[in-house]
C-alpha cells in the first residue's frame, strides 16, 4: 500500500506549519512555544491518522471475471466486486483502470464511488468502455484510492488482474445489408431457396416406371436383377463451403469510408472527434464477409470451414456446422492482422490439394491488384480448379473504374490523370478476370460496402443452380 498527502494536510501545512516554522527560524521568543506546539500537534495528528487507517486497504479484495467478450463499437461494462471492511463499506472510493488506446472510456479512467450508507460491505462497480477495434487485450492491474479517517492522507493500493478481453468485429451493417434471412437469430426470416433441376446426389435404386428418363437407368443393376432399374437423385442438402482468407501485405490496403456513409452512431462519434473518414483495411472487410457467410451457411444447413494464409497456411478449420463451430471460427480469426509478406499461392494450392479430397465450394478473398501476384495466382490455380468450384472476390481499389463509365467525368488535369490511372488498373483486373474465366473460376470486384452482399448472392446462386 502507498500513501500520499491529502488536500487537508496540504492546506494545514500551508496555513499552520509554514508560518510557525517562519516564526521559529526568525527567532520570535514570544511565539516559539505556541508554534512548536502547533507543529507537534499537526505532525502527531498526521502520524496518528496514518497509523489508524494504514491497513484498511490491505483487507480489501477485488474480484473480477477472467474473460469478457465484446463487440467493436458497442459499450462494454466491466464488473468489479469490492469486498471492503466495515470502515470502508461506507467511505467514498476512487477506482482507476489503465486503458489502452484500443478503448474509449466515456466516463474517464478514474471513477468516483460515493459513500454508500446502509449497504453491505460487498460493493459492485461497473466500468464502461467502448472498444475501438477488434483483437485480444489484457488488463493487468487496477488501482483503488480512499481518504484516511481524518482526511490527512490518500491511501492507494494496486491490485493485479488477469482479465482478458476479446473484442469481435461489429457485423451490424453487413447483417442489415443481407436481410433478415442471414441474421443468426433462431429461424426468424428463414425461407426455402428454390432449387433448379432434379438434384445430383444419389438417393436410391427403384424399379423402372413409365416416364423415367433413359439416362437414369442403371444398366448394371438392371442386368443383375433382370428387370429395368432406375437411379433416383435428391437435391444436395449439405455441402462444404470454405472461405480462404488472405492476410498478406496486400490485405492491409487502406479503405477510407466517408462519414456520410456510416451508420448514425458511428458517424456522430467520428464527427465529434473531428474526422471526416473512417480508415479501415481490406482485411477487415474480408473478415466481416467471412463471418456473415458462415452464419448464412449455417442457416442453409451447409458445413463451413475457414483457411487463412500469407506466406504459408495458417489456420485450417475443417468444415462443420452448428453454433459451436461458428464460435470456433470467430475465435480463430478475430485476432488476425496483415503480415508484411507476399502470399505464397503455390504452397496454398498444394495444401488444398492434399487436404480437401471432397469437392467443395472455395470462396477465395484475395487481393489481385498487383500484376505479379495475379500472375502467380493464375499459374497455381490449375492444381485445384478442376476438383473444386472456386469463387474469387476482392475489394475494388479506389478509383479503379472505366474512364468512360458511370463515374462523374474529370474536370481538371489532375483528375484526368487520376481517372486514366484508375482505368488502367481496372483494365488489368478485367484481364485477370477473363483469364480466370477460362479456368472455370468466377471473379467478383465489388465495392467495399457491397462485398458481403455480393459474396452471399454468389453462394446462394451456386446452391440454387446446384453447381457443386
Amino acid at each position: 500500500m502507498r500513501f500520499a498527502p491529502g488536500n487537508r494536510l496540504l492546506f494545514l501545512t500551508a496555513v499552520v506549519a509554514v508560518p510557525a516554522m517562519t516564526l521559529v527560524v526568525y527567532d520570535f521568543p514570544t511565539w516559539a512555544v505556541p508554534c512548536l506546539l502547533a507543529l507537534a500537534s499537526l505532525v502527531g495528528a498526521a502520524v496518528l491518522d496514518l497509523q489508524r487507517t494504514s491497513g484498511h486497504l490491505d483487507r480489501v479484495k477485488l474480484l473480477a471475471t477472467d474473460r469478457v467478450r465484446a463487440t467493436a463499437g458497442r459499450t462494454l461494462e466491466l464488473a468489479f466486486d469490492l469486498s471492503c471492511p466495515d470502515r470502508l463499506a461506507t467511505s467514498p472510493l476512487r477506482f482507476g483502470l489503465p486503458v489502452s488506446a484500443a478503448f474509449h472510456a466515456p466516463r474517464g479512467t478514474v471513477l468516483e464511488m460515493p459513500a454508500a450508507y446502509g449497504e453491505p460491505p460487498q460493493r459492485r462497480l461497473l466500468f464502461p468502455l467502448i472498444p475501438l477495434r477488434r483483437g485480444q487485450f489484457a488488463f493487468s492491474e487496477a488501482h483503488l484510492e480512499t481518504s484516511s479517517g481524518w482526511g490527512f492522507w490518500l491511501l492507494r493500493r494496486r491490485f493485479p488482474l488477469a482479465l482478458e478481453c476479446r473484442v469481435y468485429p461489429d457485423l451490424r451493417q453487413e447483417r442489415q445489408q443481407v436481410a433478415a434471412l442471414f441474421m443468426n437469430r433462431g429461424q426468424l426470416g428463414a425461407h426455402a431457396v428454390r432449387q433448379v433441376g432434379k438434384g445430383r446426389e444419389f438417393e436410391k435404386l427403384r424399379e423402372y416406371q413409365p416416364g423415367d428418363d433413359y439416362g437414369d437407368i442403371d444398366w448394371k443393376a438392371s442386368a443383375r436383377k433382370r428387370f429395368p432399374v432406375t437411379r433416383t437423385y435428391q437435391i444436395e442438402r449439405t455441402q462444404e463451403i470454405y472461405v480462404i482468407l488472405d492476410h498478406s501485405r496486400f490485405s492491409g490496403r487502406e479503405i477510407r469510408l466517408p462519414a456520410s456513409k456510416l451508420p448514425g452512431e458511428e458517424a456522430a462519434s467520428l464527427e465529434s472527434q473531428g474526422g471526416e473518414h473512417l480508415v479501415t483495411t481490406q482485411l477487415e472487410r474480408f473478415l466481416h464477409c467471412a463471418l456473415i457467410l458462415a452464419a448464412v451457411a449455417e442457416k442453409q444447413g451447409d458445413r463451413f470451414g475457414m483457411i487463412t494464409f500469407a506466406d504459408r497456411v495458417g489456420r485450417f478449420l475443417r468444415a462443420r456446422n452448428g453454433r459451436e463451430h461458428y464460435d470456433v471460427v470467430r475465435d480463430a480469426v478475430y485476432t488476425l492482422e496483415p503480415r508484411p509478406v507476399s502470399p505464397d499461392f503455390e504452397q496454398l494450392m498444394i495444401e488444398l490439394r492434399q487436404r480437401l479430397t471432397r469437392r467443395a465450394l472455395l470462396v477465395m478473398l484475395v487481393d489481385l491488384s498487383d500484376p505479379l501476384t495475379a500472375e502467380q495466382f493464375l499459374q497455381s490455380l490449375p492444381l485445384i480448379s478442376r476438383q473444386h468450384l472456386i469463387l474469387v472476390n476482392m475489394v475494388r481499389p479506389a478509383g479503379a473504374f472505366p474512364l468512360f463509365g458511370a463515374t462523374p467525368p474529370p474536370v481538371s488535369l489532375g483528375e484526368v490523370y487520376g481517372a486514366l490511372g484508375g482505368h488502367f488498373q481496372w483494365s488489368e483486373l478485367r484481364a485477370t478476370a477473363r483469364k480466370l474465366k477460362h479456368l472455370g473460376v468466377e471473379m467478383g470486384l465489388p465495392d467495399q460496402e457491397e462485398l458481403t452482399a455480393e459474396v452471399v448472392t454468389q453462394y446462394l446462386t451456386v446452391k440454387r443452380r446446384q453447381l457443386l
